[in-house]
């Protein structure tokens, strides 16, 4: 009777932890509505039109997700006024570096562009603004910290 309910127990336990890991991602939808982008981003002044998916973070490949609260990451094409890029630029500090962008976005980024990583001010979100020399796209990615 006692190995029953150790049996029972475990399969209980074994069932818990089963329920509590996540199916696998679905791939984010590409949204075109750009008030979410420009409230998380405000530093780059009006956004004219955006692309932009927000993706739940998972644990790495091999790894249990552990419960708790999940990290986010919202990665925007963007298209932005024309003196907005040059702000950025001399508004923050700025190295060459290329976006890498989620799979729903890539076909849209523009080939054969000098991009600049421009690192802004952490706000609960660490959040970087890729831009080029005269261009009004940007690219925005901000990740929950």
């Amino acid at each position: 009777m006692r190995t029953m309910g150790k049996t029972s127990a475990i399969t209980a336990a074994v069932m818990l932890i089963a329920a509590c890991d996540p199916a696998p991602p679905e791939e984010a939808a590409v949204h075109t509505d750009p008030a979410p982008v420009a409230k998380t981003f405000p530093e780059v002044g009006e956004i004219v039109e955006a692309s932009w998916v927000e993706e739940k973070m998972g644990a790495p490949e091999g790894r249990a997700a552990a419960p708790g609260p999940a990290d986010y990451r919202l990665s925007a094409l963007v298209k932005l006024r024309a003196d907005a890029v040059s702000k950025v630029m001399s508004g923050f500090e700025c190295h060459a570096d290329v976006p890498v962008a989620p799979a729903q976005l890539t076909t849209l980024l523009p080939s054969g562009v000098a991009w600049l990583s421009c690192e802004l001010p952490a706000n609960g979100k660490a959040r970087t603004a890729f831009v080029a020399a005269g261009s009004e796209q940007a690219f925005l990615t901000s990740t929950t910290m």
